[in-house]
């Protein structure tokens, strides 16, 4: 059962593997402590540090959690969500009946064409349009999950500074407000490392990674009229896709 020193591969990374595959193939059960340090070290002949590095892993990935004085237990598996559809973040998570709260961090804001050509990370559709920008953060279960930062048309969207966005589903404000459903999505996905208001908004630790999504929304023949940057944490919640192959 040892560990091969010789392979590229990190052997934290080796044993949390091993860990990882125990736990989804049943070897651990949910509620069920792990061998402790000095057992792992000794079944895998590596040091009690490696085992802790191998550990705090799958801590962070929301698999295993520890408890003072006890030992290291096996959590249940992480809630899937299906983030990434058309029906926005809000509707998501009302259809996957996670608890969920959306409050924001920044009410809308208008800003002129101007201020928006210094927003590099913009697509060049949005560069010389007045905007909206917003940001929000969503909770599930109590916890920090993920930062919206919003971009919308303004003149698409003219008074939405005017409406009340806590708690509710912008897609279903789209809909509602302005008669518009989005038909088609740009979406990118990258890891980054987010800027010290969005890290600490969902509690990051320092230097901790999160899932960014990029996605711009078009409403049939209106291009690109909603922008977003989504920053998510992956060890809480596992968020999935859904897709299916039309004939």
């Amino acid at each position: 059962m040892n560990l091969n020193s010789q392979s590229p591969i990190p052997l934290y990374i080796q044993l949390a593997q091993r860990l990882r595959s125990g736990i989804e193939s049943g070897v651990y059960t949910v509620d069920e402590k792990i061998p402790s340090e000095n057992i792992l070290a000794d079944q895998f002949s590596i040091g009690r540090p490696t085992v802790r590095q191998a550990t705090d892993l799958l801590v962070r990935e929301g698999l295993l959690q520890r408890r003072r004085g006890s030992g290291t237990y096996v959590l249940p598996p992480p809630q899937k969500i299906d983030l990434f559809s058309l029906t926005g973040t809000t509707a998501a998570l009302q259809k996957s009946k996670v608890a969920s709260e959306t409050q924001l961090l920044c009410k809308p804001v208008l800003l002129s064409a101007d201020e928006v050509s210094t927003q590099s990370q913009l697509p060049a559709v949005l560069s010389q349009r007045e905007l909206y920008t917003l940001q929000r953060l969503t909770s599930l279960n109590g916890k920090a999950a993920l930062v919206e930062h919003m971009y919308l048309v303004a003149d698409v969207f003219q008074g939405i500074e005017n409406l009340d966005l806590e708690n509710q589903s912008l897609s279903r404000v789209v809909s509602d407000e302005f008669h518009l459903h989005a038909t088609a999505a740009d979406q990118s996905f990258d890891i980054c490392y987010p800027e010290l208001k969005v890290a600490q908004a969902l509690e990051l630790e320092s230097a901790q990674p999160a899932l960014h999504v990029s996605r711009l929304l078009h409403f049939g023949d209106l291009q690109g009229a909603v922008y977003c940057d989504i920053y998510c944490r992956t060890d809480r919640f596992q968020f999935s896709q859904n897709i299916t192959v039309t004939e």
